[in-house]
Order: structure tokens, then C-alpha cells, then sequence
């Protein structure tokens, strides 16, 4: 197979799952998956943690697709980096919230009362 059919079929299986995964966070805020667990999840939080999970193979699938066509100008790559950058937002704040928790833990453990 072609290296560009290759990029477009890996990339359109992305955006595919990006915006399935922003309209159940849409249209999932309120419903609650499972009320009976220990801490229950909306399908807005679920949809959210997926589309953090997703943000590094859907950036390489950017990355690849930009260049195995070689897009050179600015608005294209913008446009076919948006699903990573959308992507990108849940996963940065992921990772902000996991550093609050543990420094919040290592302070814990220090005796550093807040």
C-alpha cells in the first residue's frame, strides 16, 4: 500500500473517534453510566478520559499525515492538527490534575499542613 492511502486511512479512523468521543461529551452530561459503583461516571467524564488517552497516536496520526503529503502551508497543518489538538486539551489537564494529587500526597507525607 501507498505510504499517503496508509496516513489518510489512519487519520480518518482518528478524526472518526474524536468526534464521536466530543458529541457523547456533548450530549452525555448528566447520564450516569453505572449508579451502583463506588464513585459513578458520567458519559462526559468517560468520553473525556478517552479523548485524553487518545492524544499521542492521534497526534503521530497528524504528524504522519503531514508529512507523507509534506503540507507546507500554515492553515492546512493548523487544520489537520486540530483532532490533536483537541485531543491535547483533556491530556494536558490530566496531567496537571494527576501532579495537583501527588503533590498534594508528598506534602501529606512531609507533614506540610495546608
Amino acid at each position: 500500500m501507498n505510504k499517503k492511502i496508509i496516513a489518510i486511512i489512519i487519520y480518518s479512523i482518528g478524526v472518526f473517534c474524536v468526534l464521536l468521543l466530543v458529541i457523547g461529551a456533548i450530549i452525555g452530561r448528566n447520564i450516569v453510566i453505572d449508579p451502583n459503583a463506588i464513585f459513578p461516571e458520567t458519559i462526559y467524564e468517560r468520553c473525556i478520559n478517552f479523548l485524553g488517552i487518545g492524544f499521542v497516536p492521534m497526534l503521530i496520526s497528524c504528524l504522519f499525515l503531514i508529512s507523507s503529503y509534506g503540507i507546507t502551508n500554515r492553515k492546512k497543518k493548523v487544520l489537520v492538527l486540530l483532532p490533536g489538538i483537541i485531543t491535547g486539551i483533556p491530556f494536558v489537564i490530566g496531567i496537571c490534575l494527576i501532579t495537583y494529587l501527588l503533590i498534594l500526597a508528598l506534602m501529606e507525607v512531609v507533614g506540610i499542613v495546608v
